[in-house]
Order: structure tokens, then sequence, then C-alpha cells
């Protein structure tokens, strides 16, 4: 039996050692933090639960990615499902993400009634996209495609896929623009949609994107207390059935021996591996490994080197009931005044004991930033900004919740430098790369590195960002293994 060590205890490193150890392989997890979750994780101050990152829970529903690990663990987990995913305050209008797809495309041709013939066409296109992409999404190909058997699972696929092929090189912008909508209101509602779960607006790979604006409709849950809940789910899970987990065992570097792989923590440790899984990003794997092995992962993700990731400003919150006069748990404010026009607030539900006592809630929010924007080695200035910041924040939720800034119960604002000393993100980049047609699908990042024996997964490989991307960066590499799902 091969001895496997999982770097990173996130969603896709949790959800890698949870399917391995029910199939009986030696494996054992190492977590830096003391938190499980990565970017799903939580923190915790006084009676108050934050999610730090992700919250809007998908892939729940039935066939859906989480639901078809959590059936094949027989695991449960309390989701409740969203009619309304979403508010999005936009110019002046309150845009409500329906789950009902004919129901949200009637309310967007209310809203936006000189273009509601361009919206009905642009949405009947997506869906014909999404109707053919839909397939290959249930078979989970591992894309790019490295071996004999992706090829085959594509080949499968390939008849009702052949629409798709005139849409490899293009964009939701081409399809904005085929409709007349670009430059309106309506497409920097679309840009802001895709943002938040491709790393780049309209500019997002057709296909994918697609998929995006198609997946709401699936369906859209609230996780009680928050997504940490199944990545703790998750680690419990390996460790009832034999794996190793080693809560704040920060890895240090990794090197190839003739025996496999020698790992070394902060404090001199070792473990010795035949395989090793990086559930973190392709740049911290590139900082663990040996100089032997740089060049190899060099060559492997020199499309990737020349991407640049986002990184976060997030903000914390816990505020009384009494000042929650619209109770809609998710919204999307776009706003001038911040670096990438919007940000995403994500509030407790009344009755959420894990979240906050009884009376009230706790809030996150963030918004994208450019990577390298927050002066981290400069801590004067650095402070600086995530004052200027936090009076942004803070201007909008005064809005959201009047009476806000003088009755906030707590305030925790963080910057990328937070993301990196907590989650170790380099640089704080969070959420994987721009899903753009050069470097998604066939061109994206493998889980093969290269390296016999040695893999990536999480939210920089293919399929990229959320939960539900790292989930099946995580089955990709789980197949490897000989887990069928």
């Amino acid at each position: 039996m091969k001895r496997i060590v999982i770097i990173g205890g996130g969603i896709a490193g949790v959800t890698a050692a949870a399917l391995l150890a029910r199939e009986g392989h030696d494996v054992t997890l190492c977590e830096g933090s003391r938190e499980w979750g990565g970017s799903a994780g939580k923190f915790t101050r006084k009676d108050f639960t934050y999610p730090v990152g992700a919250t809007l829970g998908m892939g729940f529903e039935p066939g859906g990615i989480h639901d078809r690990v959590l059936r094949h663990l027989q695991l449960e987990q309390p989701v409740e499902l969203l009619d309304t995913v979403m508010a999005i305050k936009l110019e002046g209008r309150t845009i409500l993400y329906y789950r009902d797809r004919t129901r949200f495309i009637a309310h967007l041709k209310e809203q936006f009634k000189p273009k509601a013939d361009a919206i009905q066409s642009f949405f009947d296109e997506i869906d014909k996209i999404q109707h053919h992409v839909r397939p290959l999404m249930e078979a989970l190909p591992a894309l790019p495609v490295k071996t004999l058997s992706d090829a085959r699972m594509i080949m499968k696929e390939a008849p009702s896929s052949l629409p798709l092929m005139r849409y490899l090189t293009r964009t939701i912008g081409d399809l904005l623009r085929h409709h007349r909508l670009d430059g309106t209101t309506f497409a920097q509602l679309i840009d802001g949609i895709l943002l938040d779960s491709m790393q780049t607006g309209t500019e997002a790979s057709a296909l994918l994107g697609a998929v995006a604006l198609s997946i709401y409709h699936d369906g859209a849950y609230y996780v009680p207390g928050g997504l940490y809940q199944v990545a703790e789910r998750l680690k419990t899970s390996a460790e009832q059935d034999g794996a190793t987990i080693l809560l704040g065992r920060k890895i240090t570097s990794v090197r190839q021996t003739a025996d496999g792989f020698l790992l070394e923590d902060r404090r001199g440790r070792l473990l010795l591996a035949d395989e090793v899984i990086g559930a973190l990003p392709i740049e911290a794997m590139q900082e663990l490994v040996g100089p032997s092995l740089q060049p190899t992962l060099r060559r492997t993700y020199k499309r990737q080197a020349a991407l640049s990731q986002w990184a976060t400003f997030t903000y914390y919150a816990a505020l009384p009931e009494t000042i929650i006069q619209d109770d809609q748990a998710f919204r999307q404010i776009h706003d001038p005044i911040l670096p990438s026009g919007h940000a995403f607030i994500s509030l407790s539900q009344a009755g959420d004991l894990n979240r906050a006592p009884a009376g009230c809630r706790t809030l996150t929010m963030s918004c994208h930033i450019p990577l390298g924007q927050f002066a981290r080695e400069d801590k004067e200035r650095y402070d600086q900004q995530i004052a200027s910041m936090q009076d942004k924040f803070e201007t909008i939720l005064e809005h959201e919740f009047p009476g806000f800034r003088e009755h906030a119960i707590e305030r925790h604002p963080g910057g990328p430098g937070a993301w990196v000393r907590y989650t170790s993100r380099p640089d704080g980049g969070v959420g994987g790369y721009p899903q753009l047609p050069s470097t998604s699908l066939f061109r994206a990042a493998s889980f093969r590195t290269g390296i016999p024996g040695l893999y990536i997964i999480g939210d920089t490989v293919f399929p990229g960002a959320g939960t539900i991307g790292a989930t099946t960066s995580a089955i990709h590499v789980a197949r490897q293994f000989g887990v069928s799902i």
C-alpha cells in the first residue's frame, strides 16, 4: 500500500483525504493553520463565528459536485435551498437573482425594458451552450487531456459536444456584442456575476461562462454555520476511515528521494511519502519543492505563470438584528468607490446560533483588489490602506444597514496579508486564475504536475474557482488512485 501525504486542509484537501481513506489508502493530511477549510474556513471571536471567504453554497443539489461526494461517503450536510440567490444593487436598481430561471429572466427584462428582446436571445444562447456542456460536467473529464483515459472520456461525450466547437475561443463579451448588449448596464451586471465565480468579467470563456450563468438555477444554498462545516465533516470522515490528521503541521519543503518524497515541517519533523498531493496553489507548491523539481513545475505551468490572480479585502462584523431591514442573506453591491467596482456581502440568517447569539448576526464582506496593490512590506502605508478600505466598506454597510457605524458590535478588517498569514496563499492571491479562453479547458492547469507521484489540486488547477471547482480537482486526483466517483 502506498503512503499518500496531502498538504493543505482546504476543501480540496479534505475531500481528497476522505475519498482516498474510504478506499483504504494510507493517507496523512497536513494542515498548517489551526482551522479546516482554507478559503472556506472560519474564525471565532468571543461568541461570534465568521466564514473567512467562500460563503454561498453550490453543488448540493441532487447530482451536484458536493452531493456526489457526500453520497459516496454516506455523509449528510444540512443546507437550506434559496429561492432568491442574492440581491444585486446596481445603479439605483435592486435586481433579485431568482433560482427559477424563467422568473429571473422575466425580472431582468422588466428591469431593462429597452433591451428585453436582446436579453431573452442572449439567455437563449447561454441555455443552448450549457445544455451541451452539461453532459461533460456530469462526466467530469480531467482537462487538459493528458492520458488515454482522459481522451476516451472526452470522446464518449464528443457527439453531443460538437455544437460547442465554435465557442472554444469565444468569450461572454463576444456573445454580449452579438446581441448588442455590450456597454450596457446589463453587461455590467453580467460582468459582476462572472467576476465572483470566474475571476474575470465578460472576457471569461463563453463555455465556462455559460455554466457560471446557469449554475445558480440548479440550486444555491445557505449552509448553517458556514461552509467550514463541510470541511470538518470530510476531515472527520477521513479520520474515521483511518487517515492520520495533523492540524497545525505546516510543511516547509518537499524533496524527491530514491524512496519517494521526503517532507519536512517548520519544526524539522519529517514525513516519508510515496505520493504527494498538494492541495494548495501552484505558486505555493513551487516554493516547497527542491531545486531539482522546480524546472519541471515551471514547464508544466508556464502558461499560468503569465497570469495574475486577484487578492481580496475582507471585512467581518457582528451587528444587532434590530438594524437589519432587508433580510437578504447574500447581496452584491456595485459601487465605483471599490477597486473592482463591487463587493459581496454574506449575512448570517436569523436563528443560526452557530454564527451568532440570538438577536445578533455576523457578516462577511469582500471585494477583489489587484494583487500587489497593498504595500505589505510598508506597515504604515499598509495600515493606511486597510483603514481606507474599511471606511469604504462601512460607508456601504451604513447604507445597507442604517445605524451600522453606531451599533456594530465587532469589526475585523483583513487585507491580503491576513490571507498570507492564515491560509499561506502566496501574496494573498485567492480564487484561482481568470477563466479565459486562452487559459481554461484544454489549456487549463492540470492536476498532474509532470512529476510522477506529485499532484496539485485546488482552485488554481482545472476547473478553478470556488468550492465546486476545488472539489472536482479532488475527485480527479482520487480517480488516479482507483476511486470510482
